[in-house]
């Protein structure tokens, strides 16, 4: 035990880092302000189940049914305003449990080597935990993504377990129950009952009772799944295109750590090959071990999610197959793969230095994406959404600005996150229910005594005309106010003695840093006027400390 101690506690080293690294990246990227599909998938969700009531769960989201996903932001907004609090602790928890899982697998699979199911537990947490799904963590819409894999996941490993003891059926009904809810996690889901199917007939430990039952359960839920469904059409694209777009999909992680286009379509290729060669390995084995074919169908349920995302997006281009989101079921398909051929192996001699060897490369070569979680971006990019949402707030039509929350710009989906907006502004729910977003409405038009306010140190640097709104400009300054020696949360600008439009403080100023304070460091401000020209007079809002 004391020689395996230390190889041990030097192979956790990385898994540690990863896990810490990211869950610190996901507080310091961190924005309560709904991104893209949130302003239909959560709050326009939330005001339409305010008046639907349960009808509203069952609506489609795209192609997908996600009833898991929206009882959950259904409970954000009920709860916690709409702002994220419990979605973004609830992306990393299923983070958890999916490594977990991959680690009960691990278990299974080493069940006679206690060493080698540590080192393999320990290696996987570094793709699981890898900042590369940046896009699924600090994404509040994500859990969806991670409910799709996990589910799947759960229910095979389930399937495994009873088929490895049939006595135990608490874990059969647990695998169809899983199953079930794989379908309502999004559309992939509904490739778990039929993976089952076959699982439970390739097991040989099938009774015809069983089988029979398990059919019909999946016949019934998806019948039930197609109700008052409507097919999203595609366009259709190149057969040519679509293989490329797959390979990409399936080797993306390299395209982001290479940059090799070559690189990463020969990754995917090769992901398939060693699938391909897992599979059969199984059917031709004389042990066949039923956590390894659990995994083997479900590296094929990623895969066909990569199917399925090709027959979808490949319209889009090959970029497409690159979106962050992606890598968390292609990072999964890494370490299961991983595990299979480990097992495979698991009798040789040199498996045990192979793995440590891989210990250390593959969080070097993961690294240089997982520093991002504790640089300056999250927090800029998070100061901008805010800014952003500050443009909506005050009617102002800045596209720039707003392509930061919403990157659609056609004038339909503009339309629609305008009513979007003006309902949640009259509802005060998510970010406009904040006190600062309240405090700019309700101060356009007033005086600043009636407020409060006062004039304090500051200066604005440039006023830009809007393009695509000629009524208002976009100001950007410093302020700080000496009285409290602090950087305001807001400031107002005044016309004619009226605020005339207002901005929220928080960019890094180190030139007046150095000249005023230490504490004027975050002194720097970017808002908007209602009017083309002001007095250039600018009061403070509340201070904060910075």
């Amino acid at each position: 035990m004391r020689r395996l101690s230390l190889p041990l506690s030097l192979a956790a080293i990385a898994p540690l880092f990863f896990i810490t690294t990211t869950v610190v990246g996901a507080v310091r990227w961190f924005s309560s302000v709904p991104f893209w599909d949130m302003w239909d998938g959560t709050l326009q969700f939330y005001m339409t189940e305010q008046l639907k009531g349960l009808p509203a769960f069952f609506e489609q989201a795209n192609e997908h049914r996600i009833i898991l996903s929206k009882i959950l932001f259904w409970l954000d907004y009920k709860f916690f305003g709409g702002l994220s609090y419990l979605l973004i602790p609830i992306n990393v928890l299923l983070m958890f449990l999916l490594w977990g899982a991959l680690s009960v697998a691990a278990r299974y699979l080493f069940r006679t080597n206690r060493q080698l199911t540590c080192l393999a537990s320990m290696l996987i947490a570094v793709p699981c935990f890898s900042w590369l799904q940046a896009e699924n963590i600090n994404w509040g819409y994500q859990s969806q993504f991670y409910l799709a894999y996990l589910l799947p996941l759960a229910a095979l490993m389930s399937m495994a377990i009873w088929t490895h003891d049939t006595r135990r059926m608490p874990w059969f009904v647990a695998a169809i129950v899983l199953g079930i809810l794989s379908t309502v996690s999004m559309a992939n889901g509904l490739l778990a009952l039929p993976l089952l199917i076959a699982m439970l007939a390739l097991s040989g430990k099938s009774t015809w009772f069983r089988m029979l039952s398990l059919i019909i359960i999946t016949v019934v839920t998806f019948a039930l799944w197609k109700h008052h469904y409507v097919a999203m059409p595609h366009p259709a694209a190149p057969l040519v295109e679509m293989v490329k777009f797959l390979l990409m999909f399936l080797g993306a992680p390299f395209a982001y750590i290479f940059h090799c286009d070559l690189l990463t379509l020969l990754v995917g290729a090769t992901v398939i090959g060693a699938s391909l060669y897992l599979g059969i390995h199984w059917l031709c084995s004389t042990t066949r071990d039923p956590m390894y074919l659990a995994l083997v169908l479900f590296a094929a349920h990623v895969g066909a999610a990569g199917v399925a995302a090709t027959i979808g997006r490949t319209h889009f281009g090959l970029g497409a197959a690159l979106a962050g989101r992606y890598e968390t079921p292609i990072l999964l398909l890494y370490s299961t793969l991983f595990l299979l051929f480990t097992y495979l192996c698991r009798e040789r001699l040199s498996t045990i230095a192979v793995v440590r060897t891989l210990s250390i490369i593959v969080p070097l070569v993961l690294f240089s994406s997982q520093i991002a979680t504790i640089d300056a971006v999250g927090r800029e990019l998070a100061r901008q959404k805010m800014q952003s949402t500050l443009a909506l707030d005050l009617g102002v039509r800045d596209m720039d600005a707003l392509a930061r929350i919403y990157p659609e710009d056609t004038v339909q989906e503009r339309a629609q996150l305008q009513h979007v907006t003006a309902n949640a502004i009259q509802a005060n729910i998510s970010v406009f229910g904040l006190s600062d977003m309240k405090a700019v409405r309700d101060a356009i038009g007033k005086t600043p005594a009636s407020l409060g306010i006062e004039t304090c140190h500051t200066n604005i640097d440039a006023v830009d005309a809007i393009p695509n709104d000629p009524d208002h400009v976009r100001l950007r300054g410093w302020a700080f106010d000496e009285r409290t020696h602090r950087v305001p949360k807001v400031v107002y600008f005044v016309e004619g003695g009226i605020v005339a439009g207002a901005a929220l403080t928080g960019m890094d100023r180190k030139d007046v840093e150095s000249v005023i304070s230490h504490d004027a460091v975050r002194s720097g401000f970017q808002g908007y006027a209602i009017t083309p020209k002001i007095d250039n007079v600018v009061f403070c809002g509340e201070s904060v400390a910075r």
